[in-house]
């Protein structure tokens, strides 16, 4: 189902009213889309705690955390009755998505992700403000062969079609919201109407209601 929210800017949205389901959320999308901002602002409109996955799976220089710790920590933070938790790690998503009644994906133009981890890196670069535990981005690290900007290049055509095929299936589960926000005003757009408290119409002024609610 549509939800327009500007022309030409859409979000696939099914569970849609405010308060059914939505209450293990998980935020997906490309390196660089914003999904930690975005999902922060979720979380704090519904009251939930947000757990954003690089700061559990990095330790201080840029160390990742042994799996095992990592897994049992995502698990942890998956085991409260309501949450948000950010990120895309393959190996923890058995910890989170089985409890998830909710995916949201942040599925962003190549262009407009580009840009917007290009101006991230750079000012991180500059002010060396401490992210994941008291790291900091360098221009060392900018410039290797680690680029947070590399690493861009490489996923964004993975995470797109595995994305893509599960949002297209539904993840083969009718009790599950599946949301596809393809702009940052329509993300914005979305958070809006969800604080206002109000359902998400589509744009005929039908209600897109949860799937196994609907009549």
């Amino acid at each position: 189902m549509l939800g327009f929210f500007h022309a030409y800017e859409k979000a696939i949205l099914i569970s849609l009213k405010a308060g059914e389901a939505m209450q293990r959320i998980v935020i997906l999308g490309c390196t660089g889309a914003g999904k930690t901002t975005f999902g922060r602002k979720l979380a704090a409109k519904l009251g939930y705690p947000a757990t954003d996955l690089d700061d559990l799976n990095w330790l201080p220089g840029w160390t990742m955390r042994p799996t095992e710790e990592f897994f049992s920590r995502a698990k942890d933070a998956a085991s409260h009755p309501q949450w948000v938790i950010i990120g895309n790690y393959s190996k923890v998503r058995e910890a989170i998505w089985p409890k998830a009644d909710a995916f949201i994906w942040l599925d962003y133009p190549f262009p407009r992700i580009f840009w917007q981890l290009l101006r991230r890196s750079v000012l991180r670069a500059i002010d060396k403000n401490p992210i994941c535990n008291g790291n900091i981005e360098s221009w060392r690290q900018f410039f290797s062969k680690e680029s947070i900007m590399l690493w861009l290049l490489k996923t964004f055509r993975k995470r797109r079609r595995e994305y893509g095929t599960l949002f297209d299936a539904n993840g083969n589960s009718p009790n599950i919201a599946y949301i596809r926000l393809r702009s940052p005003r329509a993300a914005e757009e979305w958070l809006q109407q969800l604080a206002a408290g109000k359902g998400f119409d589509n744009h005929d002024g039908s209600s897109s209601l949860h799937p196994d609610k609907a009549a």
